[in-house]
Order: C-alpha cells, then structure tokens, then sequence
C-alpha cells in the first residue's frame, strides 16, 4: 500500500527520511505552527500547501502483487507482495491527516491578505490534494467517511462512512475546482508544483477506474490538445529506456511526479532494484510478463485468453490451447525480434550492467536468513532493468539516484483515451491513433483493422481491447500499481492472479547458462484472489476506535 515505502528494509540501513530537493518544498514542521504565528500572509500560505507535496509517494509492494513480479527481497516483503489482505496492514490515519491540512487551508486562505491569482493557485493545489486523497481512499476501501471541515483525528471516531458514489462525486467536483484554478505550467524554479493537465490526468485516471469512459475520455483529450505534453522520444530514435533515466526528469511526457535528488531524497534507490551483489534485487519479473511483449512484426507470442493469459501445463509449457503463433519467435533465443521495450525492462542472463556480467542460476542462501537457496537471487530468472541508470555508479556513488518518481506520465493518457473510445465507439479512428502513437515511438507496427492477414489485425472490439490490454501491461510494466489497478477495473483479478506464475529456469552447462522454461513455479502463497479483494479490509485500529465503522464484506472478524 501507499506509503509503506519498505518500512522494514529502510529501518535495516537507516536511511533518510523525504526532504526536498527544491525550495519551494522547504517546510516548517507542523508542530511549530499555530494560529496565532501562522497565516498572515502569502508565505505562510504557500509553505502550508508545500507541506501537502510529501503526499506523493510510492510503494514498493505495489508493483509486485500481480502477475509481473514477485519480492526479491525475501526477508522485507510485506502481506500484500504475498498476496495476504489483513486488516492490520492498511493505515489511512496519514491520509486523513493530509485531507485535514487540505481542509485547514481551504479553511484559513481566504483570511490571509494576498493577490487573488496567488489564492487562487494555492486553493487549486488544496482541491487537488483533497480530490486525490479521497480517490485513493475510496479506490482502497470503498465507502469512507468524508470530511471537508479540518476536524482533529479523533473528532472522526464519530463519523459514519459515506457511500463510494457520493465521495467520488465530490472527488469530481473537487478535481474540477483544482483544474480551474492552476495554471497550464509553472516556472522553472516550482517545477513540480501540481498544474492544470496534472488535475485533469487525476481526474481522467478516476473516472477511468469508475467506469465513466465518457468523462475519462474527455479529460484526456483535453490534456492530449493542450499542447503541453507529448510522448518522449516520439520519433524513435531509440532513447525509449532513457525515459526512465535522471536525462528525462522534466521532459513533456512527465505529467505528475515525486521528486527526487541525491543525496538529499534517499527513499527511491538503486539499492532497492539493482541486482545482487550491488543491490537487493526488489522485483524480480516472471515469464508471465516477459512472454506479454510481443514480436517485433506485432504478433503476439502465444495465444491467451481474453484476460492476456497463456494456459501452461504443470511444467509450465504452454498447453495446445495457448499455441506459439509468432512466426519469428525462437525459444532457444527468447529475446531476439522482440518489442524493444522487452530490453529496457527485464535484465536477464549474459548482459553486463555497471561492469557486471548477470548470472541468474539460483545461488545458495547467506546467512540465517530463511530464504533458501535463493538468497537475493531471482527466483524468476529475471532482473528489473527500468530505472538502472547507466550513468550512475552505484559501486562508486551508493544507491542513491536522482530520478523523479513518474506517477503519471502522457503515454497513460494515449492509452486511456483508446480503452474509452473502443468502449464507447467500438473500433473507430481515435482509438486506433491513440494506441498506436505509443506503440510508434519504439517502433512497433500499428494495429489496424483493414489488412487480416497481419498479426496486427483486430476485427471486433473485444479484440482491440484485449490488444489495449496488453499495451498497458508492457508500456507501464513494473511501474507502480498500474498493472494491479487495471486488473481491478477490467474484472481481470481474479483470472489473472488465482495461478500460478512462472519462471525460466537456467542450467548451468560447462560455463554457459541455457533457458528453458518449466519444472519452477513462482507461487505467492496466499494469493489466491477472492471478490471481496476488489477493495482491502478497513484497518482495524480504526475499526477500534470507531464503532460506526462498517467492515467491508470478507475482513470482518466474525
């Protein structure tokens, strides 16, 4: 979940806690402040809202709960990573903390004396983040309670849930006030700031979830005709990877981000993804998500069910029902003609990265850590290649990296425009031209849907939709909660994640290393996915302290 930012592995090497790399950001703690020294002017202001910016985060479990990743961190991976929802897990005393200094500011801004553009601006980014938090709230858990006084924490131990429909209403609402009221871009100095396409990509991305393909599709093409964002390397040069490097922070894709500058933020670390020796190894992707990434013609590798899974035996060989129907794909060189964003995401055996050569046979345990065999090590067969930096040592300089967290970036809202028109106008031109920008900008061919004889061909809605489906998957593959959330939205969750998940196993020949895959099974225990894990358990400690609190249906303790 949100913010858990890996507690145990931060605690295990004392690393810092967020600070800011830019001055606007530079806050005064909250327990120094009081009305009587505070809000007298527009500086009060705008340090109050700063504070709200350490919102943004990220969570390392979130990208592994699915079918892309298991922990490599054995000894750090948290009930979620396993797959196991239990309500003691799910703190959200930190979002209502942030909903009250929202609140707090709504409140207070119109008493501070200042221009009206610079209040403006500053409620803008206090909807923003209430519209935010209450989305993400009710994404997780359902009904919430809703405030929008600054009540204290413990003045919510009365108060009883709203229904989803009408917080995300509000949500709405909100988001739109915050689109009204920010500006298109900020300066070069508050680069970062939440703008006008950020409120519009939250709301885009909400609506998206709630199933309003209108609204969804509507704020993306505003945002896709403001001119302000396109694709990075659109034209294909062959600098896709180096979108996820420290060169592209600041470019047009980016949307949304967290910011990160080392050494002074040092929550988002190379330490975290990089391979062992030089890292922990935190994501190790499966064959799952590798056979996703289509030949370089577009076809896709094996045939799969409509929710893009292939049937595999017990050994894990696809079955007759999931036939091989690339024509150009060769097992024994499973990465040769592939879609060029396979390389940019998996690290796999015999590349060399930071001077070392990648060698992924299961290594045997160190130390009493109760791992196993494994270790660190991939139990998959494969390493997390995004966001491995070659421009930074980390031998050299540690784990720290710079790189912004991209929480939302153009290419979602290309891909989310083209799952919303196929939905609402089935096969028609928008859609076609939205999804296959972002496949053009690596070079893959355009689906289409006049020419049957080629592997891009998709006749029918549901046909383009599964091929939308899968663009998400590689586009945004081990990108956050992406790929967990849509599996949400689409219904897929169930299908999809009650399986097993599949490695390549490697076996050592004299001094080479030969893939095939089978005889290993990566297996989350626990995981399997029940309907009412469409939305987590409400946590318990608030469930303590409030008796109006209703458990959502499968958490209760009866």
């Amino acid at each position: 979940m949100k913010h858990t930012i890996f507690k145990i592995a931060l605690a295990f090497v004392g690393m810092a806690a967020l600070t800011s790399c830019s001055d606007f950001l530079d806050k005064t703690p909250k327990e120094e402040l009081s009305d009587a020294s505070f809000w007298k002017d527009s500086n009060d202001a705008e340090m109050y809202v700063s504070d709200m910016y350490n919102y943004l985060g990220w969570s390392a479990d979130e990208a592994i709960n699915t079918d892309d990743a298991t922990m490599g961190i054995k000894w750090a991976a948290g009930n979620e990573a396993k797959g196991v929802y239990d309500p003691s897990d799910y703190a959200w005393s930190t979002e209502y903390t942030y909903i009250r200094e929202a609140n707090l500011a709504l409140e207070k801004m119109p008493t501070v004396e200042m221009d009206d553009a610079t209040r403006k601006k500053l409620e803008g980014q206090a909807y923003f983040f209430r519209g935010y938090i209450y989305w993400n709230l009710i994404q997780n858990f359902g009904s919430v309670p809703y405030v929008d006084k600054p009540l204290a924490l413990s003045d919510l131990h009365d108060i009883e849930q709203s229904s989803r429909e009408d917080v995300y209403a509000k949500v709405m609402a909100d988001l739109d006030k915050a689109i009204e009221d920010l500006p298109e871009e900020w300066d070069a100095t508050k680069y970062g700031r939440i703008t006008k396409g950020a409120a519009r990509a939250v709301k885009m991305r909400a609506a998206m979830y709630y199933g309003d393909n209108q609204t969804a599709a509507n704020e993306a093409k505003a945002i896709m005709q403001s001119g302000k964002y396109e694709l990075w390397d659109k034209d294909n040069t062959g600098k896709y990877a180096n979108l996820f490097w420290e060169e592209a922070d600041g470019c047009k894709e980016n949307i949304l981000v967290e910011q990160y500058n080392a050494p002074d933020k040092t929550n988002y670390l190379i330490g975290w993804e990089c391979f062992p020796t030089l890292g922990w190894g935190g994501m190790d992707p499966t064959q799952d998500l590798v056979d996703a990434f289509e030949d370089k013609d577009g076809s896709p590798i094996y045939k799969t069910n409509d929710a893009g899974v292939v049937d595999r035996d017990d050994n894990g060989n696809p079955t007759a029902k999931s036939p091989q129907i690339s024509k150009i794909f060769n097992p024994a060189d499973p990465f040769k003609n592939r879609d060029p964003r396979l390389e940019a995401c998996i690290l796999h055996d015999g590349e060399t990265m930071y001077g070392v050569k990648i060698q992924v046979a299961p290594l045997t345990s160190s130390g009493n850590t109760g791992i196993g065999r494994h270790g660190d090590a991939t139990e998959t067969g494969y390493y997390q290649q995004k966001w491995l930096d070659p421009s930074i040592d980390p031998a050299s300089t540690g784990w720290d990296m710079g790189k912004d967290y991209v929480i939302i970036r153009y290419a979602e809202v290309l891909l989310t425009y083209a799952e919303a028109m196929n939905n609402l106008n089935p096969l028609c031109a928008e859609a076609f031209d939205a999804v296959n920008q972002v496949r053009a900008r690596v070079g893959m061919p355009p689906l289409q849907n006049t020419d049957s004889s080629k592997p891009t061909y998709c006749g029918t809605q549901a046909e383009l939709l599964k091929r939308i489906k899968n663009e998400w998957r590689v586009e945004f593959a081990l990108e956050g909660p992406i790929r967990k959330w849509n599996l949400r939205r689409w219904g897929d969750a169930k299908a999809v994640l009650n399986r097993k998940y599949h490695s390549m196993v490697w076996t050592l020949n004299g001094d080479n290393f030969t893939p095939y895959v089978g005889t290993e099974h990566v297996d989350l225990p626990g995981s399997k996915y029940s309907d009412n894990n469409y939305i987590f358990p409400i946590p318990q400690e608030e469930m303590d302290l409030n008796s109006k609190l209703k458990q959502n249906p499968g958490y209760s303790k009866e």
